[in-house]
């Protein structure tokens, strides 16, 4: 069979020339390589129907290994070769998160023809009827042609002939009708639908050292865009085939959204900025010079909203026009997302104190106006101060919410939950419904393909270690090792007063308690276990062990918190106080305890009897601004060193117990933005401090006259210091560090 006549199709000024695979306007030829032309060529064979971006590679390229990308790329040699202005969509027309249209009007003045070895033709065109050097026929198409002539044209254009036609169609209405109303008289019994199993997949495995920083879905599901702490790359990994591709960057930038097109990121900056990347060339365009949280690309990618200083914004793609649209009374989280219309936008709003938090789910139209409440759960938004949503095609508004309340503990897990809203209205439709949980992980951050059918969301916990240096005053480098091996919830607190031992609270078995374990031993010893949590030992001079005890912890509210003590040997447990305390005892024989009291913003220290309870107050401090009191108790038991985390000074107040007075110790070539702990050194005179800065949280060695050195830094990102304690003859140190450990998972058949 071989080709005897080729197909040409007019468009406008233009024609194609499938048989010369020529491109002409009017008599100039408009040169075009490969793969543009074979783009070009099925969407005049298919003009006004919608294109899918899949559809065009398989049967454009069928023989070709390319990607999205590589489609969009010809997309825009084609919109240069017919001559389209920006925003001018004379022939082609983007579908967002689908694909593309050629909406121009295509006249066929030619037709393929097929001739068979014998003579006979047959009206069969195979619009991608190549084969690869192998001879495979890859896809095949049939399609019905015509050559439309003058005379053709003046009949159908005859009155006769157009009653002709309407009564044709009309039959033919009439027809589907009568077909369609005997199916449904006659159809069989319905068939259930299968129930789809949840389906999770884990796309990234970074390190703890350098975790996921950010991530973004593209809206065709088939790409995550990623960063981490540490690098200045962004990552674009292709999820079925799990192909990575790096693309170095000036600086850090994280993605936030995709573009509809494919081929730009929406990025920010670490100081907010917002930035506009290409993926075919990492080229990077400043959109938005302010601080910026929560932002999301519109659907047809025309506008892009996102939350500054407590209130919503709108500006065009390009950063056009910003604007605020709306200003809510009590604080918008940092979370927009886009109704799958582009009418309305959710995001959460936060009113009340910090204690008792509420958290609703709102939405309103682009001009800020026509306000909706979807759902009011506190647990929409947690002690991270992290809340985020995602509005699926279907209508579900997808979010999160965690138990635990305490940043420090993973307790309780978090769920991933929906709840439809209409996308015209905003208002919600039905109940919440759960879709996901993770026990010990916290999810943030989902995000949905257009399609609604793929979602992503970064799945997070803490790994806890236990680390102690040996330290030496002096230009001597502090070099520490992990003490603790294993992957529980640790944090140490105290050492024996011999220094031979460290004493720590750990959370397993899903409760705390207060364990003890040997410099040089590979196993701890539980000190106080039970029905309940037990956390915050201390160790007074004469050997009685302090701790807190409560059915709940870490909730200041909570009636059963209370401070008991009970000999370290072993022995009966006693009640001192009841409420939430924070104490610390001397290390000389003669030195008491102290312990102090929060309310108010007003700090309260009294005396403390390890066995008989709260004694003699000592001084109060007004205008604390840190919800939680940092302060020590010197080795000798004669003064109180305290900082306060929420004035953001670099200055430790020093408290005498004998006399009562304060006084204060500035901290020399000050460049950190808090100081957020203080312990003080066995010798009574240095103190080691942690601060934190732009960077990292830093661990200090700080002398009698205020000089700072640091021994050791974590980097903002990848995880915190949550306790310092030096041991009491001198020689080490240990502390509690964190680490962040992000995952981004796909979750489908929700």
């Amino acid at each position: 069979m071989s080709l005897r006549q080729g197909r040409i199709f007019q468009f406008g000024r233009f024609h194609v020339d499938a048989s010369a695979r020529t491109l002409r306007r009017e008599d100039a030829i408009i040169k075009l390589n490969s793969r543009s032309f074979e783009v070009l060529l099925y969407l005049v064979r298919n003009p006004g129907k919608a294109l899918t971006r899949d559809e065009l590679l398989k049967n454009a390229w069928p023989d070709a290994f390319v990607d999205e990308h590589s489609l969009a790329q010809s997309i825009s040699v084609l919109r240069r070769a017919l001559e389209e202005k920006p925003g001018d969509n004379s022939y082609i027309v983007t579908l967002p998160g689908r694909g593309y249209q050629f909406v121009s009007e295509v006249q066929v003045v030619g037709s393929e023809v097929m001739a068979s070895e014998n003579g006979n033709t047959l009206q069969e065109v195979a619009t991608a009827d190549r084969a690869n050097a192998s001879g495979i026929l890859f896809q095949k198409h049939r399609v019905e042609t015509s050559v439309i002539t003058s005379e053709d044209k003046e009949q159908r254009s005859s009155p006769v002939s157009q009653s002709r036609l309407l009564i044709r169609a009309v039959a033919a209405v009439l027809a589907v009708v009568a077909v369609v109303a005997l199916l449904v008289r006659f159809r069989g019994p319905r068939r259930t639908q299968p129930n789809h199993e949840l389906v999770e997949r884990q796309l990234t495995a970074n390190p703890p050292e350098n975790s996921i920083s950010s991530q973004a879905l593209s809206r065709d599901g088939k790409y995550l865009a990623y960063s981490d702490f540490l690098s200045n790359n962004l990552y674009l990994l292709a999820i079925d085939s799990g192909e990575i591709r790096q693309l170095p960057l000036p600086a850090q930038y994280e993605p936030v959204d995709w573009f509809p097109d494919g081929n730009h990121l929406l990025m920010r900056a670490n100081d907010g900025e917002l930035w506009k990347m290409s993926t075919w060339d990492s080229r990077l365009r400043k959109l938005w010079g302010g601080n910026a949280d929560g932002e999301e690309v519109s659907p047809d990618g025309s506008h892009i909203a996102f939350v500054k200083d407590g209130g919503v914004w709108l500006m065009g793609a390009d950063g056009e026009e910003p604007r605020e649209i709306l200003k809510s009374d009590g604080e918008v989280a940092g979370a927009i997302a886009w109704s799958p219309t582009g009418q309305r936008l959710a995001y959460i709003r936060i009113q009340g104190p910090f204690a008792k938090r509420q958290a609703t789910i709102e939405n309103c139209d682009l001009s800020g106006g026509a306000r909706t409440a979807v759902l009011s759960d506190p647990d929409i938004w947690n002690a991270d101060d992290t809340g985020t949503i995602a509005w699926l095609a279907d209508g579900r508004i997808v979010y999160t919410t965690s138990k635990g309340g305490d940043s420090d503990v993973l307790a309780g897990g978090s769920d991933l939950w929906s709840i439809t809203a209409d996308p015209s209205t905003g208002r919600p439709m039905g109940g919440a419904k759960r879709l996901v949980g993770w026990k010990d992980f916290r999810a943030l951050g989902p995000q949905a393909s257009a399609d609604g059918k793929r979602l992503i969301a970064s799945r997070y916990h803490h790994e806890s270690g236990i680390y102690i240096g040996t330290f030496a005053f002096g230009n001597q480098a502090f070099a520490p090792l992990r003490f603790t091996p294993d992957t529980w919830y640790n944090k140490v607190e105290a050492w024996t007063k011999d220094s031979k031992a460290i004493l720590f609270s750990s959370k397993r078995n899903g409760r705390w308690a207060v364990f003890k374990q040997g410099v040089d031993a590979k196993t701890p010893e539980a000190l106080i276990t039970g029905p309940e949590n037990y956390w915050l030992p201390r160790l007074s001079a004469e050997g009685t062990l302090l701790y807190m005890a409560s059915a709940s912890p870490n909730d200041s509210s909570d009636t059963t918190l209370r401070l008991m003590s009970t000999p370290a040997e072993g022995g009966a447990r006693s009640t001192l106080m009841m409420g939430s305390y924070y104490y610390a005892c001397g290390a000389a024989p003669s030195s008491s305890c102290v312990v102090s009291e929060l309310k108010d913003k007003q700090l309260k220290f009294s005396h403390l009897d390890p066995v008989k309870g709260r004694g003699e107050e000592i001084a109060r401090l007004d205008g604390y601004q840190s919800p939680r009191p940092e302060w020590d108790l010197s080795p000798d038991g004669s003064r109180l060193a305290i900082v306060d985390e929420g004035q953001g000074k670099g200055e430790i107040r020093m408290l005498s117990l004998a006399d009562r007075k304060v006084t204060v110790l500035p901290i020399r070539d000050w460049k950190w933005h808090s100081l957020q702990k203080i312990s003080w050194a066995a010798d009574g005179k240095n103190l080691f401090g942690l601060t934190l800065s732009d960077s990292s949280f830093d661990l200090l060695l700080i002398d009698a006259r205020g000089n700072p050195r640091v021994l050791y830094n974590v980097p903002i990102g990848t995880g915190w210091i949550a306790s310092i304690v030096p041991s009491p003859d001198g020689r080490s140190l240990t502390f509690t560090k964190r680490s962040y450990v992000y995952d981004v998972v796909l979750v489908e058949n929700f």
